[in-house]
């Protein structure tokens, strides 16, 4: 990259022919210069100013800002006071501006105390300090014809001593040029020449043309010009306390624009906190407001109020109303060491200091301040996280993954398979991407992650090639976790944000072999060995078919549990069917139920039987159920739980010889003491 830019040169050019001297007919009012004015006098006639001094005043008013903000290492040709006003009777021939034109590019050509410092500092590389510069011109053009003449002029003159300087060791040739045209003309006249955004002559030229009215018309366009071409910002002091001249006692509000270099406000806009608004120079440029704090009065505590502030950068400002009366004020409080907090104009909410102005060396600067946490203190704690209470990032697996990829200092070339040479920066950038291809964030993203079982396959399938022993690691890894979900060991599954227990065991199994299928297809592609560890994953996940079966039977048995548990609360609430149609449909569903039941209880490894389930004959039920001819509701369901509680426990034999589920107790003690049977806890004596 080459060393110094245009800004490095500016040369202004105004116009010095006979047409200058010609008013610009906006009227300054001497009334306005007056404070006390004695009655009965007539005011003096207003005055106008000559395109001239408009010209010379913009001119110099574009010096000041430069030089208020860039002291150092910014040259501009300021020898206009020695020039005079034109003269209206001068030969036009004489003082034209194709002169001016001339001996700015000559000018440009001349080598600079600063680049003569660096091309010395630099020696071998000197070709890398670069010759640029800027031209403005103020003139009042004839026509867009007589402005495409001036640049012609412009780009044979920088071709003609673009020559000479090669053969000259006191001149460096021009390698660009930027020719900024302002054609200038009287208030209430109509222009003759066109605006033009910047176009490229050549590749060593650039011109741009715009046409302005005169007086302050004038000063406003140098003003927005001095802004692009030195990359500046506006920012408004608002609500500047003031005590009035008139009554002492009493004090108003003003605002006070500053110009400084945009750095100023580059975190303050990417915040989105700028509050931006119309500039008083018009709709061409935006300022951001910034709100006036009241500073302290304490001689003791206030001198020390810029090093209560972290600050992350100083810019030196410049007014954009140097002679106004707010702007004067405002400079010599400062001056006689005051600092001011500016904070951003809310709404709502706390207020936010962003800036302050403060002076040093009889310079005033605009400082940053850092809004957030200073770099000074001590980091915020992890746990507070970004934005929410995020507790469970992967902090200690972080700090492996950056041990994992740092940049080393590369000394021995390597070539790659088709001996191109191995660019060392594109190498860290690839394994960086291999590495992230799949990594959780926070704990309760992954489950793999937080198994130390995984953890060898986990650290080796990222590698771009993989060994044998590689490979049988990985598939060691599977078999393991295979073995884990046949013994149905526990998962280190996060319930954060989730209700009751969580998944259950069979789903957490699934969650784990879906994000380890996840992390090896996300290298697949590296090599032929890393498809061999996707097959075993693969196939470790398909399920025997005995398994498979026995898991089947296992939740059809828990539904049928479930399933007999609702029946019985239906049974209870509805009235007794007397339609007998439907209570033979009751009849052989229920035989269907258990014939099923009795086969799953038989064998539990067995197959489910088909679709079409065998029917129990009527000839198998109880002899006496058969005599009474339809069971009732209530016989069915007895049988039921007869038959659930047949397979829990062995019935109790009292129970079973009983009359009315009624069983005598203690039958030996009416034997010997001659007692009746006990009734409602009271025996009587016989």
């Amino acid at each position: 990259m080459k060393i110094f830019s245009e800004s490095h040169k500016t040369v202004f050019v105004v116009d010095h022919c006979p047409y200058m001297a010609e008013s610009c007919r906006q009227h300054v009012e001497f009334d306005m210069l007056v404070k006390n004015r004695t009655q009965g006098i007539i005011p003096l006639a207003p005055i106008s100013k000559s395109l001239w001094t408009c010209s010379v005043e913009s001119s110099m008013e574009y010096c000041r800002i430069m030089y208020d903000i860039f002291p150092l290492k910014k040259l501009l040709m300021a020898a206009l006071a020695t020039v005079g006003p034109p003269n209206p009777r001068a030969d036009p021939e004489c003082c034209s501006i194709l002169h001016g034109l001339v001996a700015a590019v000559e000018t440009l050509c001349k080598i600079t105390e600063y680049q003569h410092e660096a091309r010395t500092v630099l020696m071998e590389n000197a070709e890398r300090v670069g010759n640029r510069g800027r031209i403005i011109c103020i003139t009042n053009a004839k026509s867009d014809s007589h402005v495409r003449m001036l640049e012609d002029c412009v780009q044979e003159t920088i071709h003609e001593h673009n020559k000479l300087a090669a053969n000259s060791d006191h001149l460096m040739q021009i390698q660009k040029c930027e020719l900024v045209l302002i054609h200038t003309y009287p208030v209430g006249e109509d222009s003759l020449v066109s605006d033009r955004p910047k176009k490229e002559l050549s590749p060593v030229l650039t011109s741009e043309v715009h046409s302005v009215r005169a007086g302050r018309h004038l000063a406003t366009k140098l003003n927005i010009l001095v802004q692009q071409h030195f990359d500046l910002a506006s920012t408004t002091i608002t609500n500047i306390p003031m005590k009035e001249e008139q009554h002492a006692n009493t004090s108003a509000n003003y605002d006070v624009e500053l110009l400084h270099h945009r750095d100023a406000h580059v975190d303050f806009l990417k915040s989105g906190d700028a509050h931006l608004g119309g500039s008083r120079d018009g709709p061409f440029k935006e300022t951001v407001t910034l709100k006036w704090c009241t500073p302290r009065t304490n001689s003791v505590v206030f001198p020390s109020i810029s090093e209560l502030h972290y600050c992350t950068g100083a810019y030196r400002i410049s007014p954009v109303d140097v002679n106004s009366r707010p702007s004067s004020c405002l400079t010599n409080f400062l001056l006689n060491g005051r600092s001011v907090l500016l904070e951003q104009p809310r709404k709502s909410g706390s207020k936010v200091i962003s800036h302050m102005l403060s002076s040093h060396g009889g310079e005033i600067f605009l400082h940053v301040l850092s809004s957030s946490r200073s770099i000074l203190e001590d980091p915020p704690s992890i746990s507070e996280g970004c934005g929410g209470r995020v507790t469970d990032y992967r902090i200690t697996d972080f700090g492996e993954f950056m041990r994992e990829n740092r940049l080393t200092p590369f000394l021995d070339p390597r070539y790659k398979m088709d001996g191109s040479l191995e660019i060392p920066l594109e190498r860290a950038k690839e394994q960086l991407e291999k590495h992230t291809r799949y990594w959780p964030m926070i704990i309760s993203q992954t489950t793999i992650f937080n198994m130390q079982a995984v953890v060898p396959l986990a650290s080796v399938i990222v590698k771009e090639c993989l060994t044998e022993d590689d490979v049988l690691n990985c598939q060691k890894t599977i078999y393991n976790l295979v073995d884990m979900e046949r013994k149905n060991d526990p998962l280190p599954i996060s319930t954060v944000g989730t209700r009751g227990k969580g998944p259950k065991r069979d789903e957490q199994y699934r969650i784990m072999w879906n994000e380890l299928e996840t992390l090896v297809r996300a290298h697949i592609n590296n090599s032929e060995k890393h498809h061999r560890v996707l097959e075993c994953l693969m196939a470790c996940r398909s399920k025997p078919p005995e398994e498979e079966e026995r898991k089947k039977r296992g939740r059809k048995r828990e539904d049928k549990e479930d399933k007999s548990e609702k029946a019985a609360k239906e049974y209870e609430q509805e009235k007794p069917w007397q339609d007998s149609e439907r209570l033979k449909g009751i009849l052989e569903r229920g035989k269907e139920e258990l014939a099923e039941a009795e086969i799953i209880k038989d064998s539990p490894d067995s197959p489910e039987p088909p679709n079409k389930k065998p029917l129990v004959d009527m000839d198998e039920t109880p002899h006496m159920e058969k005599s009474k001819g339809p069971i009732s509701l209530l016989s069915l369901w007895s049988n039921r739980v007869n038959t659930a509680n047949s397979r829990k426990h062995q019935e109790f034999a009292g129970r079973l010889s009983s009359v009315n589920n009624r069983a005598e107790l203690y039958q030996h003690l009416k034997e010997e003491n001659g007692m009746e049977t006990t009734e409602n806890g009271k025996a009587s004596r016989q």
